[in-house]
């Protein structure tokens, strides 16, 4: 890899076998991201011993020829956490030397492959852009001169207006992910197949550390059927979580979700209109719910979720309209300092839990025209 980030095309051509042609194009693709993105640092570290390849593989690379993971951490320029992940090399022996051969995974004919995560850059092409603080990864077919604007944006609305819980320490760095389609997006998640069709960004911890770096991956198949206005409000949400490192944050869902959306739809308030509706017509048929809304109902996949995005949505609107936008980020600062919500209910607004729901459900009846 030392040889593609210094750009020397013969010195890695020596390092590459393509005793299986169909390696050989996908060596080029290494080369070229490897040689064109801003990296601070890329390591690559072999785990455990080698396993042993199929029949087909070993009779085109030779007796001697073994696949073994390896862990690659890597920085871009700028950063200063680090993304981890596991990915397959498989090597053959030219004249006692080994030399890169593959990167597929072991795949077992009687049991799916394994779904891990992996580097956009692992995915296909990718190319790269950077300006204030902001990068764009994007893959084959996205503009990352657009893209790059939209996440400045994005950045410069979530400085202005997020000092909740680990936003207050934030550098306002923000990396952003557009993978070139639907199969890229699930690979770099490690997600199974059609399991986040409906999601049109993640915010991902890429790493197993408590400090991995934390970036935003676009689900292009989405995206591409929104209006830019639409686009903007899902960076704003997304950078929102990057700021306060949400996913590591022990506050409920319905906080998490409804702080973002809340800083989001703020931010650009023509987007705004019908989002809470889903909620209100279940209002208006059948009251308010009864309580706040738990954890699973966000979760990819899980019924209604324009439902539970509105409700936690109206819950964050109902603190910052009630008592003021302060009190909405003291309320995460406390809940995501690890603080009990009736304790912290009763510190930052002065209310306990039955009668900040009492409120909340009178608020959406309101709402809801009742």
């Amino acid at each position: 890899m030392t040889a593609a980030r210094s750009r020397n095309r013969p010195a890695f051509d020596a390092e590459i076998s393509i005793r299986d042609p169909s390696f050989d194009e996908r060596s080029r693709l290494l080369f070229s991201n490897i040689a064109g993105l801003p990296w601070e640092t890329l390591q690559l570290r072999l785990q455990g011993g080698p396993t042993p390849l199929p029949d087909r593989l070993r009779n085109l690379l030779g007796p001697d020829a073994w696949r073994q993971p390896t862990t690659v951490r890597w920085r871009l320029a700028g950063e200063t956490a680090w993304a981890e992940h596991t990915v397959w090399l498989t090597f053959a022996v030219h004249d006692g030397t080994p030399r890169l051969a593959g990167t597929e995974p072991p795949r077992d004919a009687d049991a799916p492959a394994d779904v891990a995560p992996q580097p956009v850059w692992w995915t296909g092409p990718v190319t790269s852009a950077s300006r204030a603080g902001v990068t764009v990864l994007v893959g084959s077919g996205q503009p990352a001169a657009t893209w790059l604007d939209r996440a400045t944006a994005a950045a410069t609305e979530v400085r202005e207006r997020v000092h909740a819980g680990a936003a207050a320490r934030w550098s306002g760095d923000l990396v952003v992910e557009v993978p070139a389609g639907r199969r890229a997006f699930e690979a770099v998640l490690g997600a199974e197949p059609g399991s986040y069709a409906a999601i049109a960004a993640v915010t991902l911890p890429e790493g197993p550390s408590a400090d991995a770096a934390l970036r935003v991956v676009v689900n292009p198949e989405v995206t591409r059927t929104l209006a830019p206005l639409g686009v903007a409000v899902v960076l704003t949400h997304e950078t929102v979580h990057v700021a306060t490192r949400s996913p590591d944050s022990p506050a409920p869902t319905w906080l998490v979700e409804g702080l973002a959306d809340d800083i989001a739809l703020t931010a650009h308030p023509d987007a705004a209109t019908g989002v809470a509706e889903p909620l209100l017509e279940r209002v208006r048929a059948a009251g308010p719910p009864p309580e706040l809304p738990a954890d699973e109902e966000f979760l990819a996949g899980a019924d209604d979720l324009a439902v539970s995005y509105a409700t936690a949505w109206l819950v964050c609107r109902y603190v910052r309209r009630t008592y003021s936008t302060e009190a909405l980020q003291r309320l995460y600062a406390g809940l995501d300092a690890g603080r009990g919500l009736d304790e912290t209910l009763t510190e930052e607004l002065g209310v306990d839990l039955a009668g900040f729901t009492a409120g909340w459900r009178n608020y959406l009846v309101q709402q809801a025209g009742g």
